[in-house]
């Protein structure tokens, strides 16, 4: 469950300021002109940030790698650790094969956070303790779980990665490896009795990016058999026949660690370790989401119960909530996500339901609109007039909160990043309020 925070001012500042009179036309035309109907254009929000804390990585076939610097949120860097299968049914006890080399293959899913454009450096390693018990995991391992490895790396590799194109990158495993193992399978030693004998030998590999200075997190899948090491081959005959034979990874015992260092920007002030909800005003009047993090952005109203003590019968007519996308702080390399999801939770920030449409009872997932060309074009729209309604009902009582999430979660889902600001006098999210008064 998701544990997911007011400022008030006099109610004559708050009429003299806050509200006009307006005109208001609906599209089905079914309220005309109404002078007792009021438009805030801009009704006071209060947002903040809820950081979650650790998160299970295990047994996700995600493989994330790579480290990325976001100047709001600080430094991510991806690793990932698995558990190599018993190679069985495999070519080599033939006398007519030559191995001529091996690699470690990975192909992107295209999910990647960051600047693709910058070469990318990876390492290999072999790990040098066990993953888990010979039949199971047995071991729930976490974001911030690792496992050590040899200090000489296997393979490395230097590269540019197309996560759309879903272009393999390939690393060149040391001729030493190579040679080792491929001599365990063609003599059919006692290492290849069984998975037990076999991880004895080698107890999975460790791939982390280096110290050049990646510029992304990029995820990557492996085949549907879980492959990821091939060994190139020749199959001698009357005509040489060049050929490949693949080994996979348990995908039971593969994880990811995920390290997050926020020094240095506005995010300095949670701890990677621990659940937490912090004020915008904290964080230099920014809010976040991202599911990396991962965070959640809370979206409250603390004056809207005000708007009763304005006019003895109040029917709110509509609400929208309008979230802008500032140009400046979501640019390139970030991309907005194409979708996001509003949830209402309760007084201990437990997600309690997900927004739907008071029309056709639909998810609202926010209507993206993309006009990067025009002064806060891009934006996102909801609305919440069954939720202002239903908080307006319950008064000073309510303790019910939004919270704006990615539409798939999860550090292995499509990268999802938005930060917004949160300035009283011209904030990213607003709330467009109609209300009828008698």
């Amino acid at each position: 469950m998701i544990r997911h925070c007011r400022l008030y001012i006099s109610l004559s500042l708050f009429v003299l300021l806050a509200c006009q009179k307006t005109s208001v036309y609906f599209q089905d035309n079914t309220i005309t002109e109404d002078p007792n109907i009021t438009f805030w254009d801009n009704y006071k929000v209060a947002l903040s940030t809820y950081k979650l804390d650790t998160f299970v990585t295990t047994g996700d076939s995600v493989w994330a790698l790579g480290s990325v610097y976001d100047t709001q949120s600080g430094k991510i860097t991806g690793t990932s650790y698995g558990e190599l299968g018993r190679p069985t049914e495999h070519p080599f006890l033939a006398e007519n094969i030559v191995v001529d080399s091996a690699v470690l293959f990975l192909v992107p899913n295209g999910n990647y956070y960051g600047d693709t454009t910058q070469p990318y450096h990876l390492k290999v390693y072999r790990l040098s303790e066990n993953l888990g018990t010979d039949t199971a995991v047995n071991i729930t391992y976490y974001n911030t779980s690792s496992t050590p490895h040899e200090t000489v790396a296997i393979g490395s590799v230097t590269t540019l990665v197309h996560p759309q194109k879903r272009d393999t990158v390939f690393i060149r495993l040391a001729d030493a490896f190579a040679r080792d193992l491929y001599g365990h399978m063609r003599g059919n030693t006692e290492v290849m009795r069984s998975q037990a004998t076999f991880r004895s030998y080698c107890k999975g590999i460790c791939i982390e990016p280096d110290s050049l200075g990646n510029k992304a997190v990029y995820q990557f899948a492996a085949t549907g058999s879980a492959a990821i090491i091939r060994y190139y081959y020749t199959e001698k005959g009357l005509y040489n026949v060049n050929r490949y034979y693949d080994i996979s990874y348990l995908p039971s015992k593969q994880y990811n660690n995920l390290r997050f260092n926020y020094n240095s920007s506005p995010f300095s002030v949670f701890s990677p370790l621990k659940r937490s909800l912090i004020s915008s005003g904290t964080t230099n009047d920014k809010a976040f989401l991202n599911n990396y993090l991962p965070s959640l952005v809370k979206v409250e109203f603390p004056d809207i119960s005000n708007i009763k003590l304005t006019y003895p019968y109040i029917k709110v007519m509509r609400a929208e909530l309008e979230i802008r996308v500032d140009g400046s702080l979501n640019a390139y390399p970030y991309v907005v996500p194409p979708q996001l999801l509003i949830y209402v939770s309760n007084q201990n920030n437990e997600l309690s339901s997900v927004l739907l449409s008071d029309q056709t009872g639909a998810v609202q997932t926010g209507n993206l609109v993309i006009k990067p060309t025009i002064p806060e074009g891009t934006r996102y729209t909801f609305d919440i007039t069954g939720y202002i309604t239903t908080i307006l009902s319950e008064g000073g009582y309510s303790k019910k909160a939004l919270f704006l999430s990615p539409y798939e979660n999860g550090y292995n889902s499509p990268t999802s990043r938005l930060v917004l600001n949160a300035v009283s006098k011209d904030p990213d999210i607003r709330l467009k309020l109609y209300v009828l008064g008698l």
